[in-house]
């Protein structure tokens, strides 16, 4: 955490640059629930869509400006909004009379507006490739993402900055919209296509290495955004307005850090697996999967689960710099074994089941994945 960083900027980066990519994490569990698995098209569909959220966060949110780089004049919020319909479309059509086609469309007004219909028009298409809603809702989202965006530009991120930094304009909500039903149009013609409709399974077999890895994926990431928002939040308590360097130098200590990891550790993970019936985490919910006994086949008790956390968060929380190393471990380990069990499986008595196949097996209805004993 640098010097020059300001209270503001650290808020904007953990609320705002996240919002759009944690709003759109769902749609991976839309495409478990939908097919049974993660499906080869669908899945890259999710994937898009989580791509295409994150870059109109960065997109519209960055570059933030630099401590001192802010003037503001102390007029309205407002007086600076444009909120001409075609305000500042039109203006482009009079330049062709006076500088030519050419040079109009190769202008930076004309590009600004292709540039913001091109970056809406692959939101557009993932949302209908994921959700299949109709043409209208998706239009309906577009607008709304993006009244979502010109509103935090507008007002300086919502009242986080002094003024705002980007102007709010009317017609980008427009242009937005219509890049998000240009793609909505496309990916309505694409969803016809079989390799976009592939077959439903019961989803009965065992998980999958890869998902069981996005739903550790998005565990890590929700660790990880709790961990540094609850530095933010520490960090901004003892600056109380002032310097943040200084309230830096009061927690940078490696104790309190693994402190901070360890507890956002215990909240995102720990607690909800020992609170849901079928001990699943975040992640685990999401990608519709469930740790089981090994001995009997049912939820794993408290001790079980609390292992399963430690080997998984607890070298994380020491040493970052091991996550890595960890991963891969996990997945070698999952790759190898008959059983497809990894470390912390090992470790904790417990193996991966889909929950389709927990219900089933609670129901007595036969089923296809069975507990192996360990190879």
């Amino acid at each position: 955490m640098g010097p020059d960083l300001h209270v503001d900027t650290l808020v904007t980066a953990v609320l705002t640059v996240a919002l759009l990519p944690l709003a759109a994490l769902p749609a991976l569990g839309v495409v478990v629930r939908r097919y049974g698995r993660l499906a080869g098209w669908p899945l890259l569909a999710a994937l898009g869509l989580l791509a295409s959220a994150s870059a109109l966060a960065a997109f519209t949110v960055f570059p933030l400006p630099r401590p001192g780089q802010l003037v503001c004049d102390g007029g309205s919020v407002v007086a600076g909004w444009q909120l001409l319909p075609l305000g500042s479309i039109l203006p482009i059509v009079g330049d062709i009379g006076e500088v030519g086609l050419v040079s109009a469309l190769t202008g930076f007004a004309f590009l600004q507006v292709f540039l913001n219909v091109v970056l809406f028009a692959p939101f557009g298409f993932f949302l209908h490739q994921v959700t299949r809603w109709r043409l209208a809702t998706v239009v309906a989202a577009s607008a709304g993402t993006s009244i979502l965006i010109e509103l935090a530009q507008g007002t300086g991120v919502f009242g986080l900055y002094p003024c705002p930094y980007r102007m709010l304009d009317v017609d980008d909500v427009l242009v937005n919209t219509l890049g998000g039903a240009l793609g909505a149009l496309l990916s309505r013609a694409v969803a016809s296509r079989a390799f976009a409709n592939p077959v439903p399974v019961p989803d009965l077999a065992p998980p999958s290495a890869p998902r069981r890895a996005f739903a550790l994926v998005v565990d890590l990431l929700a660790v990880t955004t709790v961990s540094f928002a609850a530095t933010v939040v520490i960090v901004v308590s003892l600056a109380d307005g002032g310097s943040l360097s200084a309230a830096q130098e009061r927690i940078d200590h490696p104790v309190i850090s693994i402190a901070i990891n360890l507890a956002a550790g215990v909240a995102v993970v720990l607690i909800p697996s020992l609170l849901a019936r079928d001990a699943t985490t975040p992640g685990q919910l999401l990608l519709n999967i469930a740790p089981v006994d090994v001995d009997h086949g049912g939820r794993p008790h408290g001790g079980r689960l609390a292992t399963r956390w430690a080997v998984r968060w607890v070298p994380w929380a020491i040493i970052p710099s091991l996550l890595p190393v960890l991963l891969v471990g996990e997945l070698l380990s999952v790759l190898a074994r008959r059983d497809r069990r990894s470390l912390s499986d090992l470790a904790s008595g417990t193996a991966m089941r889909s929950r389709p196949a927990l219900a089933a097996a609670r129901a007595g209805a036969p089923r296809d994945d069975a507990v192996e004993d360990p190879a």
